[in-house]
């Protein structure tokens, strides 16, 4: 049997999800739930981290614990178009930060996407993209480069943000070739305590969250990235598409 906290935190996810409780509502305050015999102040409170956690609600200072709206993750190749049109990969309402770049030895699963030895060296570069309203982390982006372009751009080395638009504008820009192909996958898993870092929740939080890449490849068929993407807990990928 789960926990009291568990259980209520479950019987308020329900209400958002219907609507009930809709973004923007301020949940009841900790004491009125305890009063209505709903658990104690402890048990009231865990419940409320526990929707923190899973993304559901925002939590502040003289305002309570407010549902939040549903936020939509971004594909690469989205963030790659939004550049294009606008010079920024961001969304409305969204900011990036925590820019970090270095060349390090490829994990398995990197060195089949690029299409190199497992160990050899890689360009790996990483930021947070947050609701810059709330703060809360929208997602955790990875992108994998061959090592080849460290050498030959070291502006994607350095541990900030490109002002020349995404690294696939920078790195077609100086090879010439566009892209060509664009392969993505999609997949939710649960998250684990390694998470807790890059999406900055409590290492026992077991929430889903999705998981997108894409593997970007030139004219010439060689993949010139390997992007990964992994959502905030609450965070959907969402597309709107107009019938013809």
């Amino acid at each position: 049997m789960p926990p009291k906290w568990r259980e209520l935190a479950d019987e308020i996810a329900a209400k958002i999800t219907s609507g009930e409780y809709a973004p923007g509502d301020r949940l009841p305050k900790i004491e009125d739930l305890a009063r209505e015999g709903k658990g104690s102040k402890t048990t009231v409170h865990a419940a409320y981290k526990a929707l923190e956690a899973d993304g559901l609600v925002a939590s502040s200072r003289g305002h309570g614990t407010v549902v939040r709206a549903r936020v939509s993750l971004s594909t690469g190749a989205e963030r790659e178009e939004r550049s294009k049109l606008t010079g920024s990969s961001w969304r409305a309402g969204e900011r990036s930060d925590s820019h970090m770049a270095g060349v390090v030895a490829a994990p398995d699963d990197v060195a089949e996407a690029l299409g190199v030895t497992a160990g050899e060296p890689v360009l790996r570069r990483t930021r947070v993209y947050r609701d810059e309203h709330t703060n809360a982390v929208i997602s955790h982006s990875t992108s994998w480069i061959p090592a080849v372009f460290a050498e030959e751009l070291p502006e994607l080395v350095m541990g900030k943000r490109l002002s020349g638009g995404t690294s696939i504008d920078v790195i077609t820009r100086h090879t010439g070739r566009p892209v060509s192909k664009r392969f993505s996958t999609m997949w939710a898993r649960t998250t684990t305590p390694a998470d807790a870092g890059s999406l900055e929740i409590p290492e026992d939080t077991r929430a889903a969250v999705i998981v997108l890449t894409v593997r970007i490849v030139d004219t010439s068929g060689m993949t010139i990235e390997y992007g990964v993407d992994l959502g905030g807990p609450g965070c959907r990928w969402a597309k709107e598409e107009s019938a013809e």
